[in-house]
C-alpha cells in the first residue's frame, strides 16, 4: 500500500463539528460522533456496539439436507431480529444534511484503518465511558456521506446543537410458508385469496391476476439496442452484455422462459412466491446480478383496482403450461421511519 492510499482512509477534516451524544436507535445505544468537512466529501460519523456474535457461523456444507427453504427461513429469522437502520438525514440548528450513501465496519484485530478512525475521535474529545469495557471487535464505526449538491452546515458551536435524526423506513420480511398451486393464464376477477399475518394476527387479502411466460433473453437483447446505450462505447457495451448473459445463463438458460405471476394485494404489500422445486433444492453458493434486468408489469393497476405487482416463479421450457406447485413464502412488512430529537 502507498501512503496516498492510506491517506484516503484517514479522517483529515478541514473542519469538524463534535457532537458526542448517545441516542437510542432500534433499541441500541448509538454514539453520534461528529460531522466532518473533508477534501472530497462531507461525512456524519456514528459508533455503536454490534448486537450479534459473528463467531457463531454454521458450516452449511456439513448440513446435507440444508435447502433453499431452510436458508431463507434462517435469513428471515435474522432479519426480524436485525437492528439494522439507515439514517437518511440529520438536522443541526435547522441545517440539514441528507445522505447519499453509508459504510460501516467492525474494528478487526490489527485493522490499522479502524484504529486510526477511533484514535481520531478520541483525540477530538469524545467521551469513551460507554465503550471502555466493550471488546473492540464488537464496535462498529459508520460513516454517512452527504449529498454532493448540499453545503456543509454552518454551525454556531456557542449555541445548543438542537439535533434531529431521521431513520429511514425499513422493510422486514415475514414468513408465510403457505402452499399454493399456480395455473397459467388469466384468473377470475374478484377471486379473493388469503394469508395469515402473524404480526398483526389477522388475515390479509390478495388476488392472482395471471401467470405467463416471459422471454427474458429477448428483453435483454432489446435493452442493449436502447438509445441509452449510446452513452457507452462499443467495447463497454460488449463487456456489459457478456457479463449479463453469463449471469443470465445461471438463472434461465437460453431457449427457456420465466414463469411470471401478476398479483394484487389490498394492503399494497409485496409478496414473495417460489416454486416448491426451488425451495427443496440445496442452495447454490454463488450470486448473480441478472435479477436487476427483470422488467416490471406494464400496468400500474390490476383488474381488481389495486397496485399490480409481479413475481418471478421459476425457469421452464417455453411450451410448459401445466400447473406449478409453489408456496406463498413471505411478505414485506414496512417499518415506518422514525424521527429522534436530541
Amino acid at each position: 500500500m502507498y501512503l496516498k492510499d492510506l491517506k484516503q482512509n484517514m479522517i483529515l477534516p478541514k473542519k469538524e463539528i463534535l457532537i458526542d451524544k448517545i441516542v437510542k436507535i432500534k433499541e441500541i445505544d448509538v454514539h453520534l460522533l461528529s460531522i466532518t468537512l473533508e477534501e472530497r466529501r462531507n461525512v456524519f460519523w456514528i459508533m455503536y456496539k454490534n448486537p450479534y456474535n459473528f463467531d457463531l457461523d454454521i458450516d452449511l456444507e456439513e448440513i446435507q439436507e440444508y435447502t433453499n427453504r431452510d436458508e431463507m427461513i434462517d435469513n428471515i429469522s435474522k432479519e426480524m431480529n436485525d437492528y439494522h437502520f439507515y439514517i437518511s438525514e440529520i438536522t443541526i440548528q435547522n441545517q440539514k444534511m441528507t445522505f447519499s450513501s453509508s459504510r460501516s465496519s467492525r474494528i478487526h484485530h490489527n485493522d490499522y484503518e479502524a484504529y486510526m478512525r477511533l484514535q481520531h475521535f478520541i483525540e477530538s474529545g469524545i467521551s469513551t465511558e460507554n465503550w471502555d469495557k466493550v471488546n473492540l471487535s464488537d464496535i462498529l464505526i459508520a460513516s454517512y456521506e452527504q449529498k454532493k449538491d448540499e453545503e456543509f452546515p454552518q454551525i454556531d458551536i456557542s449555541r445548543e446543537l438542537d439535533i434531529t435524526v431521521k431513520i429511514s423506513e425499513n422493510p422486514k420480511q415475514v414468513l408465510i410458508n403457505q402452499p399454493i398451486n399456480l395455473e397459467f393464464g388469466e384468473m377470475q376477477k374478484g377471486k379473493k385469496l388469503y394469508f395469515y399475518d402473524s404480526i398483526e394476527k389477522k388475515d390479509r387479502t390478495f388476488y392472482i391476476n395471471r401467470m405467463y411466460h416471459y422471454d427474458i433473453w429477448e428483453e435483454v437483447n432489446n435493452n442493449f439496442e436502447d438509445e441509452r446505450m449510446n452513452n457507452f462505447t462499443e467495447d463497454e457495451i460488449k463487456k456489459m452484455k457478456e457479463n449479463l448473459l453469463d449471469a443470465l445463463k445461471k438463472i434461465c438458460p437460453k431457449g427457456m422462459s420465466l414463469a411470471v405471476l401478476e398479483y394484487e394485494t389490498e394492503d399494497d404489500i409485496q409478496l414473495n412466491f417460489y416454486s416448491k422445486a426451488y425451495l427443496d433444492k440445496k442452495p447454490l453458493r454463488e450470486t448473480s446480478s441478472a435479477g436487476v434486468i427483470f422488467s416490471k408489469s406494464d400496468k400500474e393497476f390490476g383488474i381488481n383496482g389495486f397496485k399490480n405487482r409481479t413475481c418471478m416463479i421459476t425457469c421452464l421450457e417455453k411450451d410448459f403450461n401445466e400447473s406449478i406447485d409453489a408456496e406463498l413464502f413471505s411478505w414485506y412488512l414496512q417499518i415506518p421511519e422514525e424521527i429522534i430529537t436530541i
